[in-house]
């Protein structure tokens, strides 16, 4: 399981008008820890004592948790309150408005608290450096054009007109697509669900069907995703052959291919915001998997606490245990689970060195275990 957050929620098109910080002499290079897939540093609020996990997220806008706004006693503006200042490690953004509608509880499964998002509607004022290896990321006020090193990509870019996110071109088969940058997200292209007919057609190669949820956004009436390889996906000169992707249902206002971490992880990345180009490094180890090595399945933290099953795989090794969605999760690998360390059973679900899980499932008010030797999801062995 991965979490995507959404970041849209209850946003209208008054975000473009929003005025989110005055920041344009402030600079420096934050270091951030990977959480799952998500970009999480340490930020003090108008010189607060205490320190705050705030999600670095391309794909978002600024958010703040509504009880820590209320906590701080932050000046409230609608669905929006001011931040004077936002401290960074190594410096400090002044007046800084963060919407206050975003559901926090979708990262429980962290086993981490998050208080916040930082998204390209503050990130816009800088050349933001995102250093995976070196796990930092830079913002700097430099106007110099970028240049490209050899083997690199230097790619233009237009601003999401709702949430300023950077959107490439690129080629998905023969089809000529745009897609947000959105570090947000963990797989390396989500693909809009209306769209995997036609493309199963034309450009998969093998898939595999969802019962009930792995990724969701939240919109209406979805209740599968699919996994997939295609043919191929190119940015610029890059081409990648037999390329994973997932389909899901999203909002109609992030109807467009969402391109995220396993993908972006791949590169040292630079994006000019005020220029509108993005320069991409690829790192001498660059490796785009071609399978997904899993158990099959999704688990999630319910609203009364308990850990269930929100979305299984056709034909993984969960399916064939006869793992269900909703079955509840009472242990892995003899410990008992709970939202706290359910972060500890994701990292063994997504660690492909791990090659088996043992699972303690209460299904229909019977507890049986089973054990789950992960295997290849999409035909062929290779990864």
């Amino acid at each position: 399981m991965r979490i995507s957050p959404f970041i849209f929620c209850l946003i209208t098109l008054m975000l473009a008008q929003s005025t989110p910080a005055t920041a344009q002499h402030a600079e420096g290079t934050v270091p951030f820890e990977m959480l799952s897939h998500l970009m999480v540093t340490k930020v003090r609020i108008n010189a607060s004592e205490r320190e705050y996990n705030f999600v670095i997220d391309t794909g978002g806008v600024v958010f703040i948790d509504k009880s820590l706004a209320q906590e701080l006693g932050l000046k409230q503006m609608g669905v929006q309150a001011k931040m004077d200042s936002l401290d960074l490690p190594g410096f400090r953004i002044h007046k800084v408005f963060a919407f206050t509608t975003f559901d926090f509880s979708r990262f429980e499964a962290l086993g981490t608290p998050i208080h916040g998002i930082i998204g390209s509607n503050l990130m816009e004022r800088y050349r933001v450096t995102i250093d995976f290896k070196a796990s930092s990321i830079s913002f700097s006020g430099d106007t110099t054009d970028l240049e490209a090193p050899e083997g690199s990509l230097l790619l233009p870019f237009r601003s999401h007109p709702v949430n300023s996110a950077p959107i490439v071109h690129f080629l998905a088969g023969e089809d000529s697509l745009e897609g947000m940058i959105d570090t947000g997200q963990p797989y390396p292209v989500v693909f809009p669900l209306d769209n995997f007919e036609e493309y199963d057609s034309l450009y998969v190669i093998d898939s595999v069907r969802s019962s009930g949820l792995m990724e969701e956004w939240p919109a209406p009436g979805a209740d599968h995703n699919y996994l997939a390889r295609l043919r191929s996906i190119e940015f610029g000169s890059m081409k990648i052959d037999s390329a994973i992707c997932l389909f899901a249902e999203l909002p109609e206002m992030l109807s467009m291919p969402l391109i995220g971490n396993d993908f972006l992880t791949q590169f040292k990345i630079v994006i000019d915001y005020p220029n509108h180009t993005m320069l991409m490094i690829p790192h001498d180890d660059i490796d785009f998997e071609t399978n997904v090595f899993s158990a099959g399945l999704n688990p999630d933290v319910s609203k009364d606490g308990e850990v269930f099953v929100k979305g299984v795989w056709e034909g993984s090794p969960a399916d064939r245990a006869g793992v269900e969605v909703g079955d509840r999760i009472l242990s892995f690998d003899s410990q008992e689970i709970t939202p706290v360390n359910l972060m500890d059973l994701i990292e063994l679900l997504e660690d492909d060195a791990t090659e088996s899980v043992t699972l303690e499932i209460l299904h229909q008010d019977a507890a049986r275990e089973v054990n789950l030797e992960k295997a290849m999801l999409l035909g062929g062995a290779s990864r």
